[in-house]
């Protein structure tokens, strides 16, 4: 089946003349049952319409279920030790987002966004960023009739790129793990403001098709929004009816075509699977569209668990990429303490994933992500949104670089060819500069690289020279010898620009020398890289702590050191003092703007002094004194 792109044009009114909503179905209780031993666990497995089992279930001797009423009477005929722990869960959620529903709250739905607002949200991003994110594209219906909203984020967004790597990202293909879908829309939030101030960003989308699809299963999520405004619906499947009047809905993430088995005829079940693989029209427009843009990494987001999985799901048995699925694992939860193993390991036999899919099919590296704790639950607390996000945002950033060509310039060679020996820089001397590198993505990397120094105090002996490297593979460069001028400026630091040149796309590395004896201080870096004439473009550079606010300012007069009470450093600058810029550093702690000067200016000829203040949670920062001569 052809996919079909429908922008934007179609909203939410498609739906407002539906009929009357169902009536409320009864209240679903957290339920704790108490576990033996496996035999146990397989017979509630095929028992419970609706269990949460993980690789902690039988260690703790807890199982979780979500029941109602008659349910949880069944299981006790079966002879089931049942304690209820949340009465009404769906109302506990509710109560508790509205008492904190004006903390970081994104939509009106338990904090969190509807559908009608998931698509307000994609098409406010696109109308904001028309140069980088694409209109809003349907890559089907569900079986209600709701388009599923697709954006892309590249550089030239309304167009799929083959020659660029993908990046994919889904989420809520369970209509209830609202946070889901929240992280997309952040992450995507994220990129686009990103863009013009982070390198690293704008590299990701310059060089890669980044695909969201924050909500695969718009039927379900709706149905929740109907039945629960203020936020709690607990409904998970789609809504497919099965012409009873009480039976509805397949789990979408057991309906895919890897090891697909039909196993639970139980048409009530939470993991009912469907007839045949791709029986449902969500699941089979994410096969279509996979087949036209296959990533080569892909994250399909859920929630709870704090848990970063991957194939297999169907089987104990490891995939051959195991120890490729593991690396990159393992580095994705060094950033939020969340545990990485396989999807069986964690969860058991889950056959019809969607990962299991992406890789058995197109072998994607594709990860299963469950955001949140036990404690999080379906419907966090609004105030946790940001926190939530924050936990995952690093490995959706990993995925992205990795899934083309990535390098990481690890610690520089650096060989003393002619000077006094003492193992520090001095002026006068000559060292000669090797990079150690390293592919971290999942493609081959060739690359030109260049190395420049913006000051004449500082002049590079050596060609641009080329690198190629495989998938995770470490190497070194050709040398190039650097040259310190005699006289040069021991009080401050010196940057070399490192250019890289791969996959269509240049990107800057900063490369710090420090004259004399390392500083043992941490007050962060400020420079100014280029020609400083008018209407010279210049790059504003800062190295210091990482996500932290900062503000530049200059002046034409500059004083000496003041240690002032409450500032870390010392203060330089006097006289009249002007604000120039102000953002965020990155995850590096690094941050740069292209700074475009004046054609005309009364600054010519003169000296400027600049300094920046970093804001460390309430306690200001200051970096040392920067000084640029306009000519």
């Amino acid at each position: 089946m052809s996919i079909s792109y429908h922008f934007f044009s179609i909203g939410f009114a498609l739906f407002s003349n539906m009929t009357e909503a169902p009536p409320l179905p009864q209240a679903i209780d957290l339920v704790h049952v108490q576990i033996q031993d496996r035999k146990e666990l397989a017979r509630l497995r095929q028992s419970a319409t609706d269990l949460d089992v993980n690789s902690r279930t039988l260690q703790q001797g807890i199982a979780i279920i979500y029941a109602n009423d008659i349910e949880q009477a069944r299981l006790k005929r079966l002879g089931f030790n049942l304690r209820v722990m949340i009465e009404n869960l769906s109302d506990y959620y509710a109560k508790r987002a509205t008492k904190n529903v004006r903390q970081a709250a994104t939509g009106s739905m338990g904090g969190f966004r509807t559908f009608a607002e998931i698509e307000q949200t994609l098409n406010h991003l696109a109308n904001r960023f028309p140069h980088i994110v694409s209109q809003p594209f349907s890559i089907g219906q569900s079986d209600e009739g709701r388009n599923i909203w697709a954006i892309r984020l590249s550089d030239n967004p309304n167009s799929y790129e083959p020659s660029e790597p993908t990046a994919w990202f889904d989420a809520l293909h369970h209509a209830r793990e609202v946070m889901s879908g929240e992280s997309l829309l952040l992450f995507a939030d994220w990129l686009a403001t990103s863009y013009s101030t982070d390198q690293t960003v704008a590299r990701l989308i310059d060089s890669r098709n980044i695909l969201l699809i924050p909500c695969v299963n718009p039927d379900g999520y709706e149905y929740n929004r109907q039945q629960h405004p203020n936020g709690g619906g607990m409904w998970r499947k789609n809504r497919r009816p099965y012409g009873d009047g009480k039976s509805y809905g397949v789990d979408l993430n057991r309906n895919y075509g890897w090891e697909f088995r039909y196993e639970i005829n139980d048409l009530t079940s939470n993991n009912y699977q469907g007839i045949a693989p791709f029986s449902e029209n969500e699941t089979a427009a994410i096969r279509d569209l996979l087949v036209q843009q296959t990533p080569t990494m892909s994250v399909s987001v859920h929630t709870y668990g704090n848990e970063w999985m991957y194939p297999w799901g169907y089987t104990d048995l490891t995939t051959p990429d195991d120890p490729i699925f593991s690396h990159y694992a393992s580095q994705m939860v060094d950033t939020n303490g969340y545990i990485a193993d396989t999807a069986w390991n964690l969860y058991g036999t889950t056959r019809g994933a969607s990962d299991d899919y992406h890789y058995g099919m197109h072998h994607s590296l594709a990860f299963t992500v469950e955001i949140g704790s036990f404690n999080d639950g379906f419907w966090p607390n609004p105030s946790r949104i940001p926190t939530l996000f924050q936990a995952v945002q690093p490995g959706y950033r990993m995925v992205t670089q990795w899934a083309g060509a990535w390098v990481d310039i690890l610690s520089p060679i650096w060989t003393e060819v002619q000077g006094n020996q003492d193992e520090w820089f001095d002026a006068g001397e000559v060292w000669r500069l090797s990079l150690r590198l390293k592919n971290e993505g999942v493609l081959p990397l060739d690359a030109k690289i260049s190395v420049s120094s913006k000051t004449p105090n500082m002049t590079i002996e050596g060609e641009p020279f080329t690198v190629s490297l495989a998938s995770r593979q470490t190497g070194v460069s050709q040398s190039l010898d650097i040259h310190f001028a005699e006289g040069m400026n021991s009080e401050m630091s010196h940057l070399l620009e490192i250019a890289l040149n791969y996959e269509g796309t240049i990107s800057y590395e900063p490369l710090k020398v420090w004259l004399g004896e390392p500083r043992s201080t941490d007050l962060p870096i400020l420079t100014v890289w280029g020609k400083v004439e008018p209407g010279a473009l210049v790059r504003i550079f800062i190295e210091g702590a990482a996500q932290l606010p900062v503000e530049v300012f200059w002046s034409l007069e500059s004083g000496s050191a003041q240690e002032l009470p409450g500032i870390e450093g010392a203060v330089y600058l006097a006289g009249e003092i002007h604000p120039l810029l102000s953002h965020m550093t990155d995850n590096k702690g690094q941050i740069s703007w292209l700074l475009q000067l004046p054609e005309e200016t009364a600054l010519s000829g003169k000296t400027v002094y600049l300094q920046a203040l970093l804001d460390r949670e309430g306690k200001p920062i200051v970096s040392r004194l920067a000084i640029v001569h306009f000519e």
